[in-house]
């Protein structure tokens, strides 16, 4: 097997874990992984949405960043974090704010431009129901998203923030104090106290790494839109079962 053939059957299996890509065949699947390019971006490097007028569909395959929004202020909003297997369509994002990722550990993306989006539409009933569904989650996201920050008290929401990226990110921290308080929308002071009541439920941090005790005290802070990539949703110790 040749090297490129090793990296498209690469590419093929990790398409196939995706919910985008459900129910694709094998000769689907290949038609797209020929129309994918391949992007990194080192630490700290930014991507530009919707600044280079030629809109495309992202696929993180190694990494971590945060997706923002600027106003006409400079004013920075975050979105959400961005983490391995997530897709990001700049196809959906309004051209009055300029929305980007900045990258906080060198990080692959895979690339598929809108004509090529728009052409397997046409001709794949699943990947336009898919697009529809992926869609939906990012909405059901954002919805998420704005009952934490509405809704939730501070040590509410840091618990909520921890048990994400304990779930999507193996336990590590890569925003700074300051990042994750804009984020939450509580003041760095709030974050600090809230840590300190997290820490009287077995909850800390430790060289950026969130640890808990083995009665996993965190997922009292989950939700059903972050549970749903945890290994143990649904099953007879997630906290979640009781409001399904």
């Amino acid at each position: 097997m040749t090297a490129n053939s090793k990296i498209t059957v690469k590419r093929l299996d990790f398409l196939m874990s995706l919910p985008l890509f459900k129910d694709f065949e094998k000769k689907e699947l290949e038609q797209i992984v020929s129309k994918m390019a391949l992007i990194k971006y080192q630490k700290g490097e930014i991507l530009a949405l919707t600044q280079s007028g030629r809109s495309r569909l992202y696929i993180m395959t190694e990494g971590q960043g945060k997706l923002v929004k600027l106003n006409y202020r400079g004013d920075e909003l975050i979105l959400r974090l961005v983490n391995k297997s997530d897709i990001i369509s700049s196809m959906h994002f309004s051209r009055a704010f300029d929305t980007s990722i900045e990258f906080f550990e060198d990080s692959s993306l895979l690339s598929l431009s809108e004509t090529a989006v728009n052409k397997f539409i046409e001709e794949s009933n699943s990947f336009a129901s898919n697009i529809i569904s992926m869609l939906s989650d990012n909405v059901q996201l954002l919805m998420s998203n704005a009952e934490v920050w509405r809704l939730k008290t501070a040590k509410e929401k840091v618990g909520w923030y921890l048990n994400s990226i304990n779930i999507n990110n193996l336990g590590k921290l890569t925003l700074s104090k300051s990042a994750i308080s804009l984020f939450l929308g509580i003041t760095p002071e709030s974050f600090s106290r809230a840590l300190n009541k997290l820490e009287n439920e077995g909850i800390k941090i430790e060289n950026k790494q969130v640890k808990q005790t083995d009665e996993n005290p965190l997922c009292l802070y989950c939700d059903k839109v972050v549970g749903t990539k945890c290994k143990y949703y649904k099953t007879s110790i997630c906290s979640l079962i009781f409001y399904s």
